[in-house]
């Protein structure tokens, strides 16, 4: 059986949630919890094979807690599930671990479904969702390609700021690169002069939010 824990801090949600999981004979409620620090501290213990995050939490976002809790449980499936559809949302959830996307608006038997899917590897998002990521990586492909005009950056300085910006280390970027840490270095170097700023937190803000 598939087991599920719930984190949603509206306690009538969350009760039409449990019921959902109980009725069900293929899952496992596996616990609730309605603050972010609840879920921070029995997750890790129980370690469920998916988790349910409402991501507007009262106390720590839903994004925040899947940061913190992917590492800790990395067998862990983890569904932001939400009301909210912006698109920086989205992204910050998809980007720190989330596997899928739901609205709460989601119907219980699709619900169902995108749990079992998820289970077994797939990655469901609500359709619109999936509407918005496709927008955002439209306006992102045009938004490139103005960037490496605007500052004279290269396309190989362009795929080293974009690993930079993922969160890898210098010696990760290098080896990703297939080049030596000085010749990462150096083109560093170069992409700092062309944009004109003194570290990687000045370098990623200015060339990627242009």
């Amino acid at each position: 059986m598939i087991s599920v824990f719930v984190v949603e801090d509206k306690k009538d949600f969350q009760a039409l949630l449990t019921q959902l999981l109980q009725a069900n004979p293929e899952f496992t409620f596996s616990g609730s919890a309605e603050t972010g620090l609840e879920a921070l501290q029995a997750i890790p213990m129980l370690q469920p094979d998916v988790v349910l995050m409402d991501i507007g939490l009262p106390d720590i976002s839903g994004v925040d807690c899947i940061a913190k809790l992917k590492p800790q449980c990395k067998r862990t499936e983890f569904v932001a599930f939400t009301v909210a559809d912006q698109d920086e949302v989205v992204f910050e959830a998809l980007k720190v671990g989330a596997t899928s996307y739901l609205m709460k608006t989601t119907p219980p038997d699709e619900l169902i479904k995108a749990l079992k899917e998820v289970y077994h590897g797939g990655s469901p998002i609500s359709s619109d969702i999936a509407r918005k990521l496709i927008n955002v990586f439209s306006k992102q492909n045009e938004k490139q390609k103005n960037r490496k005009d605007d500052f004279g950056i290269s396309k190989r300085e362009d795929e080293m700021l974009g690993y930079i910006a993922e969160g890898m280390t210098y010696q990760e970027v290098a080896d990703k690169m297939f080049i030596s840490l000085s010749t990462l270095k150096s083109h560093i170097y170069n992409a700092y002069e062309k944009l004109q700023v003194n570290n990687k937190v000045e370098a990623i803000n200015k060339y990627f939010r242009k």
